[in-house]
């Protein structure tokens, strides 16, 4: 009986054409399945819509030129509305399905399919089964295991470098914003009036009118009270104003050893528009310099009371507090960025790894369909209840002994019927049925619900190893060694699929409740 083939288009080609490279699937007709939406066959992939459009079209052409070199023909096409709703999506796959088993069997290799595809032709099989259309193996789901894969490992990596890049980018991008516009001005603005207080009140008490806002008061608060005193102190203030000039008149003096306080404070001026880089350490200590000014205003200015130099040492005291401040703001800004630098570090050493697997990659032919991997394909069968429910425990959880799987499907037994008890509680009593009131005690008593939960394990222990049994003969559930040298259950990728195309919400009021009905008719009897 020929054998048609349906290889179902996504964003994966070595998937697609392996089986058929290798020879695992003996194909008699070839069709790839895609989108309703996907440009026109033969259609040039650089004429489609930059993104999702355009590589699936490359992907069709790819997969069309590697099969039609290596089987001599190129494959049928055929369209279902992969993004529609679910319902018109699952009447397409129908009608492909019986349309395609009325010439043979069927294999379809949903390893490159969106969810919503695979969960269709799931939901059409079975359909087509029970219903007595196709016999159990006429269709055959398949998919190829995704172990050591480079082109996945190199998706894997390419996408938490590209999620990391773009949080850490937007944090920079925040720091940036901080240190390269006017707020980072904004910062320093404060520290800039202060300097420039401190230089105007070095101006009044040096007695330079040319930069002095207010006249230097020198008669009744000086420490002379005399015209004799008031003259001493005048002549005092003109000798440091002069050695001022002549001072101003050298060449820039080396900050390390200069006495006039303008030079100190041209340093500090000069380091403040040097160091306006919020998100990096300060370099040079300005404290050093402040220091160095404040001992040169003592020794020229300590011996005067009068109101000018009051006014000069307060300032330095509140230069001193801005001065402070700034240095604060600015080492937690850059303690804060000194981390992201590293993590970019970090990034780009992550990105070489990625770009070296995309190069393998290249280099490998795999995405031209160059490469082959063994098919490990699995019918993905109608399961029975107790087989679905174990299943579905071992889907949804870490690997489990035979024991531990067990009780997890007959607490979902206890729980379903605690829901059921729930629900008919809020209803008046005379509306129960037999059914519902059994539940109604299990939900309102724990210690009942213990026991019945009990008796279920006890009574279903025989059925759930045949379960387990015919999900390991079937391919979904797979024994792996534990270092401690005791088995565990865990799902294979057929598992796993069955798990993602299964509505389990709407899959359990229908399954669940079949085998909790027959348990609790049992009890009843």
């Amino acid at each position: 009986m020929p054998t048609t083939h349906l290889s179902v288009l996504g964003l994966d080609v070595q998937r697609v054409v392996t089986p058929l490279e290798t020879g695992d699937v003996d194909a008699g007709r070839v069709r790839l399945v895609r989108d309703e939406a996907d440009p026109e066959q033969g259609r040039d992939p650089e004429d489609c819509t930059a993104g999702q459009m355009r590589t699936r079209a490359r992907v069709a052409r790819t997969v069309s030129e590697t099969l039609a070199s290596r089987l001599g023909a190129a494959p049928d096409e055929a369209r279902l509305p992969f993004d529609g709703p679910f319902a018109d999506l699952y009447a397409a796959t129908t009608d492909l399905l019986r349309e395609s088993v009325a010439d043979g069997s069927v294999v379809v290799n949903l390893s490159s399919a969106p969810p919503q595809v695979a969960a269709a032709f799931y939901a059409a099989r079975t359909a087509l089964v029970e219903t007595g259309v196709a016999d159990h193996d006429a269709i055959s789901l398949v998919t190829v295991p995704a172990d050591d894969r480079l082109d996945l490992t190199a998706v894997s990596d390419l996408r938490a470098t590209v999620s990391a890049v773009e949080r850490t980018a937007s944090a920079l991008d925040g720091f940036d914003e901080v240190a390269n516009t006017s707020a980072a001005s904004a910062v320093a603005r404060p520290l800039r009036i202060a300097l420039s207080d401190l230089r105007d009140a070095l101006a009044d008490a040096s007695g330079d009118t040319r930069r002095s806002r207010r006249r230097p008061a020198y008669a009744p608060e000086s420490k002379g009270d005399t015209a004799f005193g008031a003259m001493s102190e005048y002549v005092g203030r003109a000798r440091e104003q002069l050695a001022d000039i002549v001072e101003g008149d050298q060449p820039t003096p080396d900050l390390s050893d200069t006495r006039d306080p303008n030079a100190v404070l041209d340093g500090i001026d000069a380091w403040l528009d040097a160091e306006t880089a919020l998100l990096t350490p300060v370099g040079d200590d300005p404290r050093e310099l402040l220091e160095r000014f404040r001992e040169s205003c003592e020794a020229r200015f300590g011996k005067f009371e009068d109101d000018a130099t009051i006014a000069l040492f307060e300032s330095i005291g509140r230069f001193e507090e801005h001065l402070d401040a700034y240095l604060d703001a600015r080492a937690e800004l850059s303690e804060a960025y000194a981390p992201l630098t590293e993590r970019m570090a970090e990034l780009t050493e992550e990105a070489d790894e990625a770009s070296t697997h995309l190069h393998e990659l290249r280099e490998s032919g795999v995405a031209r369909g160059e490469t082959s991997l063994s098919l490990d394909g699995h019918s993905l069968s109608p399961l029975g209840d107790l087989e679905a429910i174990t299943l579905h425990v071992l889907t949804t959880g870490p690997p489990r002994s035979r024991p531990r799987t067990q009780r997890a499907a007959t607490a979902q037994l206890r729980e379903r019927a605690e829901h059921h008890g729930i629900v008919a509680g809020a209803r008046d009593e005379d509306t129960w049925s037999e059914f519902e009131a059994f539940c109604v005690d299990i939900a309102r008593n724990g210690v009942e619900g213990d026991a019945f939960e009990k008796r279920l394990s006890n009574a279903l222990r025989p059925r759930l190893d045949v379960a387990v049994e015919s999900l390991l003969a079937d391919g979904y559930v797979q024994i792996r060694r534990r270092e401690t040298g005791r088995d565990a259950l865990e799902p294979t990728d057929s598992a796993r699929l069955w798990s993602k195309t299964t509505d389990w919400d709407e899959f359990r009021e229908t399954v669940v409740d079949d085998v909790l009905r027959d348990c609790v008719e049992r009890e009843l009897d």
